[in-house]
């Protein structure tokens, strides 16, 4: 099966676990691909809409997977069970990954695999206050727009203002996605900078600018 950049990210991931929860599943294309190619024993592939239940439904059978990968129509993280030792959650906002996390039991979960589309620093905030660390991030190119893929474990961190935003390993690594994309933000406030009028607002907007050509120095 062939998977998106994104996806092919998060798979790297899941590698040596034995039982796969993925939440927000759509097609099932992740699960059906960590179990083709040996990354975990068994899945479950979950969703709140019908359409991507219906979907995901005909891309098990197809593979013949019915008997390894369990479909549930269902929110969230809510099923998770003791077996369960791995989790993604991909796609959403950063915000409704921390509510959803928020509301599951993740106590015998090993590692979370992440991939918010927004709100980064939210979701950050989040496993920073619950006690998980980052061991793993990658900034992830597709179709012209950056994707985060955030991988956590229980532990501890402490991040700055900046870190929550982009990420530590990711501002760390300094890939050439990450400056592609922090140079993006660069050139996009420098054209706003020219039609600021309020000195205030000038000066808020420079402060930006400094900081994320720091970020990438």
């Amino acid at each position: 099966m062939s998977i998106s950049v994104r996806l092919q990210v998060a798979a790297k991931y899941v590698k040596g676990f034995h039982y796969l929860a993925d939440c927000g599943t759509d097609h099932a294309y992740l699960p059906i691909y960590a179990i083709q190619n040996g990354l975990v024993e068994k899945a479950i592939a979950s969703d709140n809409k019908i359409g991507p239940i219906t979907n995901a439904l005909a891309n098990i059978k197809d593979a013949g997977l019915e008997d390894r990968i369990e479909l549930l129509h269902a929110s969230g993280l809510v099923y998770l069970n003791e077996e369960v030792d791995i989790a993604s959650v991909l796609g959403m906002g950063g915000r409704l990954i921390a509510d959803i996390l928020e509301e599951a039991n993740t106590s015998n979960l090993k590692r979370l695999v992440l991939g918010p589309n927004s709100e980064t620093k939210i979701l950050r905030q989040y496993l920073m206050e619950h006690h998980f660390n980052i061991i793993a991030e990658e900034l992830v190119e597709e179709k012209k727009k950056f994707y985060q893929v955030i991988v956590c474990e229980t532990g501890t961190m402490n991040l700055t203002e900046l870190e929550l935003e982009f990420g530590p390993i990711i501002i760390k690594d300094k890939s050439v996605e990450f400056k592609k994309y922090i140079n993006k933000l660069i050139n996009k406030l420098s054209k706003a900078l020219t039609n600021i009028k309020s000195d205030s607002e000038a000066k808020t907007l420079e402060a930006r600018i400094k900081s994320l050509e720091e970020v990438i120095s």
